[in-house]
């Protein structure tokens, strides 16, 4: 028998065990006859060993890939749990070849080898008998003679052996340089039998292949791997890495050369003897990266800014020949007005007209200024004309207030260009543009430039582009700030809605909204019992006695003063982070609102270092074009509707009424929605909006993020924190521009056009 090498890993032991006084480690060996629990994010399993004689014992720890058949020596302390009785605490692990005939037929009759069921492996045993291993790696002839196998049997036998022996090889490699069970499955399935080669001889490609895995955990591969601070591989990818920081972390398009190399230097630890320039060239000449005037690109980011400026320069001069005249849009305009029993404004009206005149038109404006009035105008007088029109959103939300007010269908803009899995892209594009004569979308604030390119180059050279949304308003999540950038040129039709039309005596919100906006401070009513209004203030400086009161509103105070359901009652904040974020938050609202005990443990599924239960509110962190056919997207939310703890299969009912199953690989998609970012929460109406603001937020202060909170607010405003805090981001604007270079490549092709 030959052994493999310790496959060690650091095990917890359960918190409510009692271990007996046992100062050397106890040795068990067996089968595992099954499996009960498997966490594969941190590879915390419960499963039965059979040793062979006497009863199987329960054993317990983190073990990185583990299945019913594997035979096993297994070093740890027997505990008793005061619920599941006596179990063996695993410390450490060998995964072994069964050496005797019996625990060889047991082995193969475990379905773990492809090929091989119980009779077959009681066939080889009874031919071989201890050799039978042996025989299966070294000579496929002579199992080929066995009845029932033959050659071709016997070599797909032996390839299964080698391909196991292959993987316990590469996951014991992974879990070596600390990858978590999760990702060392996803890096075997994408890289199979060159996993340890192509790791070892480039441990960062792994950030550029494995969502998930970033440029922290590939350089901790290759310090453990040798590999030198200033290897050229290194810096090369560290330079990568900070442009992609750049863009994901503060929506930057492009960094100038100074920046990187600082930022690059810093993320490398390197001094700045170290000249970062030759590494700089060879990645341009490979076309890793692209500069422009000392403005350096990522290859996708370059890309789709020039696409984009190309597009708009294209755009800027009127229709030669409009689908709808100006006479014809007057009248129908005019008739709108008096079946609504409405009088547009004089920029209202403007702004319906240039919509039919200029192929590429952007309206902006705040709240109760108009825009849905104007999309509703604009609608109508397409198809007065026996016109298409399209309406979309960036997000599911808005797009369904879209076709509300409307009276017509609206989709997001992902279901609108039609994802297709199959080529990892969108149906519609330049060879497929969509059918339409007017393509109208709302919430243009959310669009980034990845976004902007694809939406682009779907719009046919004969069909009108009107993009509507709230310049004030936080930029996309993503890189750029397309809304912002096409407003800043004189050169792209647009109109800047001011006249504010929907200000009622009863509501707040708007003017707070607007005071806001213009740099001032609010005065919003603390709660005193007796003034009634939709906006209130609740000042707390201590982060405990803050979160703490945001857990009673939820949960007593606002469900029962205001008749809202908690349903309609959402957080925001401004971090991920910190004493208020929304990970700390997410917890304690969790654990006060849907606590565990308020279910059966089997409706509760363990996810990474949390926990999902039936009743949870949760969101959609990142594009999923394959989970469903109309796929879910990042910020979509819905609530946890049933937990399968034996398949680790969770199922979602989203907003929008559809149940989506998520299995173990796609639930770390998933995060808690008791409480989200500002950021997350662009293009939803809430009903109640809990705001939370606070000293401790400092860095994340400014105008456009509590200006975007304020006015997500449709019935209820409630800021909690300090006023200290709104202070600062009422006063404090334009803390981080963002780097593009649009406007400007905007010019350069108009130019170029004349």
């Amino acid at each position: 028998m030959t052994d493999l090498p310790p496959q060690q890993a650091q095990l917890k032991v359960d918190n409510n065990s009692s271990q007996k006084n046992t100062t050397e480690d106890q040795v068990i060996r067996g089968i595992v006859s099954r499996v009960v629990f498997r966490n594969p994010d941190n590879g915390y399993t419960v499963m039965k060993i059979d040793p062979g004689k006497g009863d199987e014992v329960t054993v317990v720890g983190k073990f990185l890939s583990i299945s019913a058949g594997m035979h096993l020596i297994i070093r740890g302390q027997e505990s008793s749990h005061s619920k599941y009785g006596t179990q063996f605490q695993a410390q450490s692990f060998t995964q072994t070849e069964p050496s005797t005939a019996s625990e060889i037929e047991r082995y193969l009759s475990s379905g773990l080898i492809k090929g091989i069921g119980a009779k077959t492996a009681e066939k080889l045993v009874e031919a071989f008998g201890e050799k039978t291993i042996e025989t299966i790696n070294k000579d496929p002839e002579a199992i080929a003679k066995i009845a029932g196998v033959g050659l071709h049997k016997a070599k797909l036998i032996q390839e299964a052996f080698a391909e196991q022996q292959d993987e316990r090889e590469s996951m014991r490699f992974l879990l070596e340089h600390s990858i978590t069970p999760l990702f060392a499955q996803k890096i075997y399935k994408l890289y199979g039998t060159k996993t340890v080669e192509l790791i070892s001889k480039n441990p960062y490609q792994l950030a550029q292949d494995i969502w998930g895995i970033g440029f922290t955990t590939a350089d901790g591969i290759a310090a453990n791997l040798g590999i030198a601070r200033d290897s050229p591989l290194r810096i090369k990818a560290g330079l990568i890495h900070t442009l992609e920081r750049a863009a994901e972390g503060e929506g930057h398009v492009y960094l100038p050369g100074k920046l990187l190399g600082d930022r690059a230097r810093s993320l490398l630890g390197l001094e700045d003897s170290i000249d970062l320039g030759p590494f700089v060239e060879e990645l341009k000449s490979i076309g890793d990266l692209i500069s422009f005037d000392d403005s350096y690109y990522l290859p996708l980011l370059n890309r789709a800014e020039d696409f984009v400026s190309n597009f708009v320069a294209r755009r800027t001069s009127p229709w030669k020949e409009p689908r709808v005249s100006e006479s014809q849009a007057t009248r129908i305009l005019k008739e709108l007005a008096e079946k609504m029993s409405f009088q547009f404004s004089t920029e209202q009206g403007e702004a319906v007209l240039r919509s039919v005149a200029y192929p590429l038109m952007v309206i902006t404006g705040g709240p109760g200024c108009g825009k849905t009035t104007i999309i509703q105008a604009i609608c109508a007088v397409y198809k007065e004309m026996g016109l298409v029109v399209r309406l979309a959103a960036p997000t599911g939300r808005a797009a369904q207030r879209m076709a509300q007010v409307c009276s017509m269908n609206a989709s997001t803009i992902h279901r609108l260009l039609k994802f297709d899995p199959s080529k990892r892209g969108f149906l519609h594009g330049p060879n497929d543009p969509l059918v339409a004569d007017v393509v109208i979308i709302d919430e243009a604030s959310m669009i980034d430039i990845h976004l902007a390119q694809s939406l682009f180059s779907a719009i046919g050279p004969k069909t009108s582009l009107i993009l509507v949304g709230d310049k004030d308003q936080l930029p996309s999540v993503g890189p750029g700030k397309i809304l912002g950038d096409l407003l800043s040129l004189v050169e792209v039709k647009s109109i800047s809605l001011s006249q504010i039309f929907r200000r009622s005596s009863e509501s707040s919100i708007n003017e707070i909204a607007h005071a806001i906006n213009s740099g001032n401070v609010p005065d919003i009513p603390v709660p005193d019992g007796e003034t009634k209004t939709d906006a209130y203030f609740i000042p707390r400086s201590d982060p405990e006695e803050v979160a703490g009161l945001v857990q009673k509103l939820l949960a007593e105070q606002i469900p029962k003063k205001f008749e809202v359901e908690a349903t309609d009652i959402v957080v925001l904040t401004p971090s991920n982070r910190g004493p208020l974020g929304t990970q700390a938050l997410n917890e304690k609202l969790q654990a006060f609102l849907n606590p565990s005990g308020k279910i059966d443990v089997e409706q509760e599924l363990q996810v990474g270092d949390g926990t999902l239960r039936i009743g949870d509110r949760v969101c959609q962190r990142v594009n999923n074009y394959h989970i469903d056919e109309h796929g879910v997207f990042n910020g979509d939310v819905g609530q946890v509707y049933s937990v399968d703890r034996h398949s680790s299969r969770v199922t979602v009912e989203l907003w929008d009424g559809r149940l989506i199953d998520y299995e173990r690989g796609d639930l770390t998609q998933l995060s808690l929605a008791y409480a989200v970012t500002v950021h997350r929460s662009q293009g939803s109406e809430i009903p109640c909006v809990v705001l939370v603001l606070h000293d401790s937020h400092y860095t994340l202060l400014e105008r456009q993020l509590v200006y975007t909170a304020v006015t997500r607010a449709k019935k209820l405003l409630i800021i909690v924190g300090t006023k200290r805090a709104l202070a600062i981001a009422c006063k404090r604007t334009n803390t981080q521009r963002r780097l593009t270079r649009l406007p400007e490549r905007i010019r350069e092709f108009i130019q170029n056009h004349k």
